[in-house]
Protein backbone atom coordinates (compact mmCIF):
# COMPACT_ATOMS: atom_id res chain seq x y z
CA UNK A 1 0.00 0.00 0.00
CA UNK A 2 1.15 3.75 -0.69
CA UNK A 3 2.31 5.77 2.20
CA UNK A 4 -0.14 8.55 3.06
CA UNK A 5 2.04 11.90 3.22
CA UNK A 6 -0.27 15.45 4.49
CA UNK A 7 -1.25 17.23 1.33
CA UNK A 8 1.10 20.52 1.27
CA UNK A 9 -0.75 23.63 1.47
CA UNK A 10 -0.12 24.46 -1.72
CA UNK A 11 -2.28 21.38 -3.06
CA UNK A 12 -5.11 21.95 -1.17
CA UNK A 13 -5.61 25.69 -2.72
CA UNK A 14 -5.47 23.84 -6.51
CA UNK A 15 -8.28 21.70 -5.22
CA UNK A 16 -10.05 25.03 -4.41
CA UNK A 17 -9.16 26.73 -7.36
CA UNK A 18 -10.71 23.71 -9.54
CA UNK A 19 -13.76 23.83 -7.53
CA UNK A 20 -14.96 26.94 -7.96
CA UNK A 21 -14.02 26.82 -11.28
CA UNK A 22 -16.44 24.57 -12.09
CA UNK A 23 -18.92 26.42 -10.00
CA UNK A 24 -18.29 29.42 -12.37
CA UNK A 25 -18.30 27.14 -15.51
CA UNK A 26 -21.97 25.75 -14.52
CA UNK A 27 -22.99 28.73 -13.26
CA UNK A 28 -22.09 30.61 -16.14
CA UNK A 29 -23.15 28.31 -19.24
CA UNK A 30 -27.06 28.31 -18.53
CA UNK A 31 -28.74 27.67 -20.71
CA UNK A 32 -28.38 31.02 -22.54
CA UNK A 33 -31.69 32.76 -21.97
CA UNK A 34 -31.74 36.39 -20.78
CA UNK A 35 -33.77 37.96 -18.54
CA UNK A 36 -36.16 41.37 -20.28
CA UNK A 37 -38.42 43.15 -18.31
CA UNK A 38 -40.66 46.08 -18.82
CA UNK A 39 -44.06 48.02 -18.91
CA UNK A 40 -46.57 48.55 -21.73
CA UNK A 41 -49.51 51.22 -21.38
CA UNK A 42 -51.78 51.75 -24.26
CA UNK A 43 -53.41 55.33 -24.62
CA UNK A 44 -52.06 56.42 -21.40
CA UNK A 45 -53.18 53.46 -19.08
CA UNK A 46 -50.95 50.45 -17.96
CA UNK A 47 -52.60 47.64 -19.79
CA UNK A 48 -54.00 45.58 -17.13
CA UNK A 49 -53.75 41.85 -18.63
CA UNK A 50 -52.30 41.09 -21.82
CA UNK A 51 -49.68 39.29 -23.55
CA UNK A 52 -46.20 39.64 -25.12
CA UNK A 53 -44.38 37.79 -27.47
CA UNK A 54 -40.84 38.28 -28.74
CA UNK A 55 -40.33 36.96 -32.56
CA UNK A 56 -36.95 36.75 -33.66
CA UNK A 57 -35.89 38.11 -36.59
CA UNK A 58 -33.54 35.63 -37.48
CA UNK A 59 -35.87 32.69 -37.27
CA UNK A 60 -33.51 30.40 -36.01
CA UNK A 61 -35.16 30.01 -32.87
CA UNK A 62 -38.72 29.99 -31.10
CA UNK A 63 -40.69 32.80 -30.35
CA UNK A 64 -40.98 33.25 -26.36
CA UNK A 65 -43.50 35.33 -24.57
CA UNK A 66 -44.89 36.09 -21.32
CA UNK A 67 -47.88 37.55 -19.35
CA UNK A 68 -48.68 41.42 -18.74
CA UNK A 69 -49.87 42.06 -15.59
CA UNK A 70 -51.00 45.68 -14.35
CA UNK A 71 -48.37 46.95 -16.88
CA UNK A 72 -45.41 44.97 -16.40
CA UNK A 73 -44.33 41.55 -17.93
CA UNK A 74 -41.12 39.90 -17.60
CA UNK A 75 -39.70 36.73 -20.53
CA UNK A 76 -36.70 35.09 -21.12
CA UNK A 77 -35.27 35.23 -24.54
CA UNK A 78 -31.85 34.20 -26.24
CA UNK A 79 -29.89 37.45 -27.36
CA UNK A 80 -31.12 39.12 -30.45
CA UNK A 81 -33.76 41.21 -32.32
CA UNK A 82 -37.24 40.58 -32.04
CA UNK A 83 -40.61 41.65 -33.60
CA UNK A 84 -42.46 42.36 -30.42
CA UNK A 85 -46.66 41.37 -30.29
CA UNK A 86 -48.54 42.46 -27.81
CA UNK A 87 -52.67 41.38 -27.08
CA UNK A 88 -54.58 42.66 -24.14
CA UNK A 89 -58.56 41.96 -23.58
CA UNK A 90 -60.87 43.98 -21.79
CA UNK A 91 -64.99 43.47 -20.60
CA UNK A 92 -66.96 43.77 -23.64
CA UNK A 93 -69.83 46.10 -22.95
CA UNK A 94 -72.81 44.44 -24.31
CA UNK A 95 -71.09 41.65 -25.93
CA UNK A 96 -72.75 38.36 -26.30
CA UNK A 97 -71.80 35.66 -23.55
CA UNK A 98 -70.65 32.86 -25.23
CA UNK A 99 -69.53 30.87 -22.77
CA UNK A 100 -72.04 30.41 -19.54
CA UNK A 101 -70.60 32.72 -16.69
CA UNK A 102 -68.09 33.79 -18.66
CA UNK A 103 -68.10 37.87 -19.51
CA UNK A 104 -67.49 38.68 -23.10
CA UNK A 105 -64.18 40.02 -23.40
CA UNK A 106 -62.64 42.02 -26.23
CA UNK A 107 -58.67 42.43 -27.87
CA UNK A 108 -58.54 46.13 -28.11
CA UNK A 109 -55.16 46.30 -29.43
CA UNK A 110 -54.54 47.39 -32.71
CA UNK A 111 -53.17 44.64 -35.66
CA UNK A 112 -50.39 47.41 -35.82
CA UNK A 113 -49.05 46.11 -32.69
CA UNK A 114 -49.71 42.36 -32.88
CA UNK A 115 -50.30 40.51 -35.62
CA UNK A 116 -49.03 43.70 -38.12
CA UNK A 117 -46.33 44.73 -35.61
CA UNK A 118 -43.44 46.77 -36.53
CA UNK A 119 -42.36 47.30 -33.12
CA UNK A 120 -38.86 45.72 -31.90
CA UNK A 121 -36.68 45.28 -29.50
CA UNK A 122 -32.66 43.94 -29.52
CA UNK A 123 -31.79 41.68 -25.90
CA UNK A 124 -28.52 42.10 -25.26
CA UNK A 125 -26.35 39.63 -23.94
CA UNK A 126 -25.05 42.05 -20.87
CA UNK A 127 -28.13 43.94 -20.67
CA UNK A 128 -30.26 46.22 -19.60
CA UNK A 129 -33.02 44.93 -21.25
CA UNK A 130 -35.90 46.58 -20.02
CA UNK A 131 -38.30 47.50 -22.57
CA UNK A 132 -40.79 50.42 -22.16
CA UNK A 133 -44.17 50.07 -24.81
CA UNK A 134 -45.89 53.31 -25.27
CA UNK A 135 -48.91 51.86 -27.23
CA UNK A 136 -51.79 54.08 -28.86
CA UNK A 137 -55.39 54.00 -30.34
CA UNK A 138 -54.03 56.87 -32.91
CA UNK A 139 -51.84 56.05 -35.63
CA UNK A 140 -48.24 56.70 -34.63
Amino acid sequence: MGESRPMASNERRGGWRWAWLVVLAVGCSGDGMIASTGSVSYDGQLVADGAISFHPLEATIAPQGGQIAAGRFSVRTRPGRYRVEILATRPQAGGVELTPGAKPREQYIPARYNAESTLEAEVKPQGPNTFTFTLGSQSQ
